[in-house]
């Protein structure tokens, strides 16, 4: 059993999203950050609903790239970036598709 199995059981609950990646056979489960994105150095950033920001596994964003079309809730998005935290999980932001 690999971390990557270990991280499943966070993914499994009614906030996890469900992610579809155009040109994949599985989608993926994944959460979408707080209304307010993370506080930096105090300061909320604020939240852009046409451009949400998930925390997914590692092993689910990686291989993403720039312009990589997904299926979040109904509407399409394409891929801004995915970066990995060092933990196994790693945020991947996204935007409408034009």
């Amino acid at each position: 059993m690999g971390i990557n199995d270990d991280l499943d059981i966070f993914f499994i609950g009614m906030d996890a999203v469900e992610v579809t990646v155009f040109g994949r056979e599985q989608p993926f489960k994944a959460y979408k950050d707080n209304d307010m994105d993370e506080a930096v150095l105090g300061r909320a950033m604020t939240f852009n609903p046409d451009e949400p920001v998930l925390t997914c596994k590692e092993v689910d964003g990686t291989g993403l790239e720039r312009g990589d079309s997904v299926i979040l809730e109904g509407k399409s998005y394409d891929v801004l970036g995915f970066q990995p935290d060092g933990s196994g999980l790693g945020k991947l932001e996204l935007a409408v598709s034009q």
